[in-house]
């Protein structure tokens, strides 16, 4: 994967979520100076800064590297029963 991409992301979700490099940078412990070299070096944080980085921006890892949340059975039970129960209730409307 091409880090141009993660950097992509982490853009986007700083705008928004309507904060800024400074914070994101914070969130890392890490200096602006630093956080704005990554982003347009297209260098990828350590483990670390990355994970503190998702959590901050509200987001996995996996997200910021793949643009895909990982689906967990949990998840996937959740959106069944959801679908489910709007099928039944389209059904009665349509009835």
């Amino acid at each position: 994967m091409n880090a141009s991409i993660f950097w992509e992301r982490v853009r986007f979700l700083i705008k928004q979520n309507r904060t800024t490099q400074k914070n994101a940078a914070a969130a890392c412990t890490v200096s602006l100076r630093t956080f704005q070299n990554w982003m347009y070096k297209s260098l990828y944080p350590t483990i670390i800064d990355g994970y503190c980085l998702a959590r901050f921006l509200g987001v996995s890892v996996e997200y910021l590297i793949t643009g895909h949340e990982k689906q967990t059975k949990k998840q996937i039970e959740i959106t069944r029963t959801l679908l489910k129960k709007a099928e039944e209730k389209l059904n009665r409307i349509i009835a």
